[in-house]
């Protein structure tokens, strides 16, 4: 039995990999450093090789001048930027609303790497990304970002992002990004409002009680108050986070021009 490879249709399955392999680099939940990178690879490959059986006819076959082939990988590094920066502002969210509750609950000076972005970020913001990451796999979200990358190969060719409007997309982003304070302070929100009445509490009982100690006191029953209220708050984010992934998932189809 003789096996035959053809240059072609390794061409097509290399321009099916680099799509795939820039969404899977610039995907936000991916790229965290802790992920192993023969993990991202090999599952960037097979992704690849069952997205090939059925686009093999319809995707065009990779240049192999290096000036074309450069050109074509700048324009899926920026096909995978925008996949990516909706979920990025949503993440960023998160982060924004875990330093605010952070500085409140008096863990500002506490700080770890994160090594989605190698930053020194507050635990309450490490647990926040967590959350979201969780309820981005809860709601299917994965299978939307597979099923975009999909469509993309039959909205424009390996290569081709002339079809992308950015005037059109532009002001979505821009208002999306303007979103993100607003949906981290609807996350913060409960707990500062209640920090806030525990702080003015103890500052009455200062001045009705000066003998106790309200500096060692405080710090423990601010932490107390915050995590509490934050316990009770998560089923109210989930209401507030679904309606920004769908902002955010209808950002990307718009990107693709295919509507949900």
């Amino acid at each position: 039995m003789k096996f035959t490879v053809v240059l072609q249709d390794v061409l097509i399955f290399l321009a099916v990999f680099l799509r795939i392999g820039i969404a899977v680099v610039t995907f936000p939940f991916l790229r965290a450093t802790e992920i192993p990178t023969t993990f991202k690879a090999l599952m960037a490959f097979f992704v690849s090789l069952v997205f090939y059986l059925p686009l093999s006819g319809r995707v065009v076959p990779i240049p192999t001048d290096p000036i074309l082939l450069g050109s074509l990988i700048l324009g899926e590094l920026i096909f995978g930027i925008l996949l990516s920066f909706a979920l990025l502002i949503i993440l960023g969210a998160f982060e924004l609303a875990g330093e605010i509750i952070s500085f409140q609950m008096g863990f500002g000076f506490t700080q770890v790497a994160d090594p989605l972005t190698g930053v020194q970020i507050t635990l309450i913001s490490r647990f926040l990304q967590f959350f979201a990451t969780l309820l981005f796999f809860a709601v299917d979200g994965h299978h939307l970002i597979i099923t975009a990358v999909y469509k993309s190969f039959e909205s424009f060719p390996v290569g081709f992002l002339v079809n992308v409007k950015i005037e059109n997309i532009a002001p979505r982003f821009i208002a999306l990004s303007a979103s993100c304070f607003t949906l981290a302070i609807k996350i913060s929100a409960p707990i500062i409002v209640v920090l806030f009445l525990t702080e003015l509490g103890m500052g009455l009982i200062v001045k009705f009680a000066p003998q106790i100690n309200i500096l060692v006191v405080g710090f423990a029953v601010t932490i107390l108050v915050g995590t509490l209220f934050a316990s009770l708050s998560i089923g109210n984010w989930g209401t507030v986070v679904l309606k920004a992934f769908k902002e955010a998932f209808s950002i990307i189809m718009d990107i693709l021009y295919v509507r949900q």
